[in-house]
């Protein structure tokens, strides 16, 4: 196996509760992140977003992802430092003795996993350095021993996106509630910042060809079945004629796995005689543009932790309609940033984003609360002190362990 360089919230207070004091200036931290997968979705957003900050802010900081994968690509094209290292046979001997290899050379203090083949590989390197579990999705994980095991015992620390997922994953025995912590979601700088949110909305309804009056909705997502946008489209079609028309902007991609899905929302606007009410975006890296251009944010996912489309459109200042799953309603309030339904049930979505629309006071509203509360929690600076403070805290864990015994960290 080659390892070759290519590149160069919310409220915190005690551990037990899974937040933790925001860090303070200390010596630079050198993190390993690794990526097992080779698609592209909020995850390895997220963990660009954390890389190039971590590169920003004076720490030394990596990527270890498949060299075919999106994670790594990105990686090298923005010029962050990236390592080509597959993950595919996460305890096959070469691939343990190369992430060994790869942490002592570049002394990492800690390695930060997203995903379950990348935390197995680096249970092996437990010796050398502390170890992260971060688990950013909502999906509900079954156990058994070995899976326990892996858990409790191949991780200093435990980072959920979301407090359900924390609590989940506490029920189900496979975090210690001391060794586990949540760091919410957050927004680019661009987002909140935007330096021509008028310009982007007129340029895009033109690129797009949308009717002047039109009421756009924004769904933000890869294309896939847990995203639920077969639901919004369903409920597009409830929303029936009067009023100005409704257009829906479906801006995300299929994974490797998803193609017939995708293909098959394609096959239902068509079914339900919505064509003309969508346009299927593709992955775009204009996101904090599509925002601009729209006047709802729609997440219908069946499961979620707490999605960065929400956080975006907060920092956006836009309205958000979504489902009340996993960890929305911690960042969605009712009537407050956003309203929420039900999930998979297309005639309460259709019945929200219709009374949404109809109301610009209490979309105007609701939108300049969201931007307090993404102001409040979700600038990323904010989302990565509380990052480094789980860091160090894995790494006084990683000291204390009686096996295997640690000695990476200084």
């Amino acid at each position: 196996m080659s390892f070759v360089k290519t590149g160069t919230d919310d409220a915190v207070a005690d551990r037990g509760d899974g937040a933790l004091p925001s860090d303070t200036p200390s010596s630079p931290l050198r993190v390993l992140h690794t990526i097992p997968g080779r698609n592209w979705g909020g995850t390895e957003h997220r963990v660009l977003d954390q890389l190039g900050w971590l590169v920003a802010h004076g720490h030394a900081a990596w990527l270890a992802a498949p060299p075919d994968g999106e994670a790594f690509q990105r990686a090298v094209a923005q010029g962050l430092p990236a390592f080509p290292v597959p993950f595919d046979r996460p305890w096959r001997p070469a691939m343990v003795t190369g992430l060994r290899r790869l942490v002592r050379d570049l002394r990492i203090d800690v390695i930060d996993t997203h995903v379950s083949r990348d935390a197995k590989a680096a249970m092996g390197c437990l010796d050398l350095c502390a170890v992260v579990r971060s688990r950013h999705v909502g999906h509900p994980l079954e156990t058994g021993l070995s899976r326990r095991w892996q858990w409790r015992r191949g991780a200093d620390h435990v980072v959920a996106a979301a407090d359900a997922i924390r609590t989940h994953l506490i029920a189900r025995g496979l975090a210690d509630p001391e060794r586990s912590s949540r760091v919410g979601c957050w927004a680019g700088d661009r987002f909140f910042d935007h330096p021509d949110p008028d310009g982007a909305r007129a340029r895009l309804r033109d690129e797009l060809a949308l009717p002047p009056a039109a009421m756009v909705v924004l769904c933000v997502a890869m294309l896939r079945p847990d995203k639920g946008q077969d639901h919004l489209l369903r409920a597009l079609a409830r929303l029936g004629g009067g009023g100005a028309p409704v257009v829906a902007l479906l801006a995300g991609a299929a994974t490797a796995e998803t193609g017939a899905y995708a293909d098959g929302l394609h096959d239902l606007a068509d079914t339900l005689g919505v064509t003309e009410q969508v346009r299927f975006l593709g992955y775009r890296n204009d996101v904090h543009d599509l925002m601009r251009a729209a006047d709802l944010v729609v997440i219908p996912s069946l499961v979620e932790g707490r999605p960065q489309a929400a956080a975006q459109a907060f920092a956006s200042g836009r309205p958000v309609v979504a489902t009340d799953v996993g960890g929305v309603p911690e960042i969605v309030t009712e009537g407050v940033t956003g309203w929420l339904v039900p999930a998979a049930d297309p005639a309460a979505l259709a019945r929200a984003i219709r009374r949404t629309l109809a109301d610009p006071f209490a979309r105007a509203a609701v939108g300049r609360n969201a931007r307090e509360a993404a102001e409040r929690s979700m600038r990323l600076d904010a989302c990565m002190a509380r990052t480094l403070s789980v860091y160090r805290a894995a790494m006084d864990r990683a000291r204390s362990r009686e096996f295997p015994r640690f000695r990476g960290v200084k």
